[in-house]
């Protein structure tokens, strides 16, 4: 890992929201100076404009909308194209999601698991539009909370930066975390795997999946799932996205935004499943 020059080196413990604007840059990007932050994850998201990131040997066009994670260590330059690039840049010390709490080892877990993703595939991360979009109004709420310094904001960041560390779930390899060794206890395995789901049912989760879980036979995981819950497999999804869609809608997203967001794969699947609800429950 290469070290930043003597006087120049500043860790930010806690998470730091840049507005930058880059000037346009007419020459190669090879020719840039790559620079790095031996103790910070740099998240790059571009507000206006565009522009070539380069990290060591990879390359990749940035347009408007698009959400970068640069790990520390690893050097890199951002090039803009001839309109300039506007961006919103988190810096994140690498000591912030270390703690002794349950939240904490999740977090340092997500960490981890963006890190070898980004290093694995590159480190523009493949979001649908409406991951991209929300990844930036957290960047940009953080931002807004440093404007107005008050008791609470640390609170409120650490809680924006969490939601911004769930879209790993979102991404094409999801992480799976440390499931408990099986107890041999049903009601203790069925309650794993809510915990599991209420990460994890924005993306698609089958009963496969589930069946993987808690080691369970088919037969005796859908008996053992109503008894804890009673609703299907399928009925106890949909109500979490359902759930979650209607909190989106109740803070102003557009019902087809908050559908997405909330796991279902189109807006004619999310009305169906409304009306599905307010039939069983008539």
């Amino acid at each position: 890992m290469k070290k930043a020059p003597s006087g120049v080196r500043k860790i930010r413990v806690m998470p730091n929201v840049l507005d930058v604007y880059l000037h346009p840059y007419q020459g190669d990007v090879s020719s840039c100076r790559q620079h790095v932050h031996p103790d910070e994850y740099e998240w790059f998201y571009c507000c206006e404009g565009g522009g070539i990131q380069a990290v060591g040997q990879w390359r990749r066009r940035v347009k408007v909308g698009d959400l970068l994670l640069i790990p520390p260590g690893q050097p890199h330059v951002f090039c803009a194209s001839e309109s300039g690039c506007r961006t919103a840049v988190l810096m994140q010390s690498v000591r912030y999601c270390i703690g002794d709490t349950s939240a904490a080892s999740e977090a340092e877990f997500l960490m981890n698991h963006l890190t070898r993703f980004v290093e694995k595939n590159g480190y523009l991360l493949p979001l649908s539009e409406a991951d991209s979009k929300f990844s930036g109004e957290i960047l940009h709420r953080i931002m807004d909370l440093q404007k107005k310094p008050a008791f609470g904001n640390a609170l409120r960041v650490n809680s924006l930066l969490g939601s911004l560390l769930e879209i790993g779930f979102h991404l094409p390899e999801p992480p799976r975390g440390p499931v408990a060794a099986d107890s041999g206890d049903p009601e203790r395995r069925i309650s794993e795997l809510l915990f599991y789901l209420d990460s994890m049912y924005i993306r698609p989760v089958t009963v496969e999946e589930a069946l993987r879980i808690t080691g369970m036979s088919r037969s005796a995981f859908h008996v053992h799932f109503q008894e804890a819950t009673g609703l299907t497999f399928c009925q106890y999804l949909n109500d979490l996205r359902l759930a979650t869609a209607d909190h989106l809608i109740s803070e102003g997203v557009p019902p087809d935004e908050a559908a997405m967001r909330s796991g279902f794969t189109s807006r004619s699947n999310y009305y169906q499943q409304r009306r599905n609800r307010r039939s069983q429950d008539a």
